[in-house]
């Protein structure tokens, strides 16, 4: 990784992908645990390189009284409490790159890509940002935009080993409904009584 490549990252996006969060499911303490967990694992993937990084979450899930924008061992946290949506202040921060092509744009989001992609940044999507982290890739070459259509998920394996980062979380009483199917255990997930 070069000291001049600049990452910003759609966290809720690549929790999802890493399949820790479902949608509709864990209470209010999930995405502060989980949101929590993802920082200390890019901190530690990044190293002394943590302050290219600028990971934005969604302003609905920001822990009571924490500020806006703050730095976490390094890394730059955005929550986007004066957007609609995360998706809204990424695509603010992408135009707002001084140096686009040093900027790797990560998420799934395909409008995001789209804007990122005007701007020549470097997309990744979640998956292959993913396989950087493990070291099963090379990071991106600033300067090259990737190209591509819709990007791939995460495989099974992969999905696995991403559990197994943030297994700790379904031991969390308050959180074992994200790791339970989301019928009530009846076995019947359609809800009808026979």
């Amino acid at each position: 990784m070069t000291n001049d490549m600049l990452y910003l990252i759609d966290g809720y996006n690549l929790l999802f992908a890493m399949g820790v969060l479902l949608p509709g499911h864990g209470g209010p303490a999930l995405p502060e645990k989980a949101r929590q967990r993802l920082l200390d694992l890019l901190a530690g993937a990044h190293g002394e390189q943590a302050a290219s990084v600028t990971v934005v979450f969604d302003a609905k899930h920001a822990p009571r009284g924490a500020a806006a924008e703050f730095d976490y061992q390094g890394i730059h946290v955005v929550f986007a409490v004066h957007e609609d949506e995360a998706d809204d202040l990424i695509e603010k921060l992408i135009r707002r790159a001084a140096t686009p092509r040093k900027l790797t744009v990560v998420s799934n989001d395909h409008r995001i890509q789209q804007a990122a992609r005007r701007r020549q940044c470097i997309v990744q999507s979640c998956g292959e940002y993913m396989d950087w982290l493990y070291g099963l890739r090379r990071p991106p070459v600033a300067g090259r935009a990737e190209e591509g259509g819709k990007p791939a998920g995460v495989s099974r394996d992969e999905a696995q080993r991403w559990l197994r980062e943030f297994a700790d979380l379904a031991d969390d009483p308050a959180l074992n409904e994200l790791f339970e199917p989301p019928w009530s255990g009846d076995g019947d997930p359609h809800g009808s009584s026979g």
